[in-house]
């Protein structure tokens, strides 16, 4: 499989769930990923978090009444925070700098690379200064990380002392099964920065765009409008499916 720039760079060698190559570490990775960082208690755990910062864009959109407001901004914004604050903790230093680092990690993941689809053109990225681009910004988000899994680790030793069942972020997660000489899965530093650089990555973008379909969609109902909705039958001639227009009603 061809390895991308951006992933090849970001993620340290593709050391991510998403890009990582299928083998034991892949299947380690998604065993985690399902029984730890994914898991329904887990994703209960933050339900405390996404209410706190929900209730505040509310509050903040409701005294800018009669106001023009940048809707946009404010939901990236508070995709961001709740992201922010199940990867790396409620209290976490830099973190304006976190929030913009990983929007640039976005937007680079989802431009298109010629170099990418045409492996012997490798050196388009150095012409196009796309190479020394992506260098500046895995460094700025490895100099981050790097501090961030250092408070954990001290915080850690703290929490396990004083309260054994402290809530756990991802991070937190991470470090005890790096921990733990019993799984059969030895996790470094760069390997757990790579984790959180390709989960945050990948669900800020998505989780944005679910809310903008719900905010969509709850608008249709106010107005009792008649959104279009699509279903699809098979065409046994090719084998296509067709889409077909319908009208439902909302009341």
């Amino acid at each position: 499989m061809t390895k991308s720039l951006a992933g090849a760079i970001l993620t340290y060698d593709q050391r991510d769930i998403a890009l990582s190559p299928y083998g034991a570490y892949w299947r380690q990775l998604k065993k985690i990923c399902i029984l730890e960082l994914l898991s329904a208690k887990r994703v209960q755990s933050f339900r405390s978090n996404r209410e706190e910062e929900l209730s505040k864009m509310i509050e903040s959109i409701s005294a800018k009444a009669g106001e023009l407001i940048n809707l946009s901004e404010m939901i990236f914004a508070l995709t961001n925070i709740i992201l922010r604050r199940a990867a790396f903790g409620a209290k976490c230093k830099d973190q304006r700098e976190i929030i913009s680092a990983f929007k640039e990690v976005v937007e680079v993941f989802r431009g298109f690379s010629v170099a990418d689809l045409y492996p012997s053109l490798r050196w388009v990225h150095v012409l196009s200064g796309e190479t020394p681009k992506i260098e500046r910004l895995h460094k700025r988000l490895d100099m981050m990380l790097e501090a961030i899994i250092g408070v954990h680790k001290a915080c850690r030793v703290r929490k396990e002392k004083r309260d054994g069942e402290a809530e756990e972020d991802l991070i937190d997660v991470l470090l005890r099964i790096q921990e733990q000489s019993a799984v059969d899965l030895t996790l470094t530093n760069e390997d757990v920065k790579a984790v959180c650089i390709g989960w945050y990555s990948t669900a800020l973008p998505d989780l944005t765009v679910n809310i903008f379909h719900a905010l969509e969609f709850l608008y249709l109902i106010t107005k009792k409008m008649k959104p279009k909705t699509f279903s699809f039958k098979h065409n046994s001639k090719n084998g296509i499916p067709q889409k077909v227009n319908k009208e439902r009603s909302i009341s």
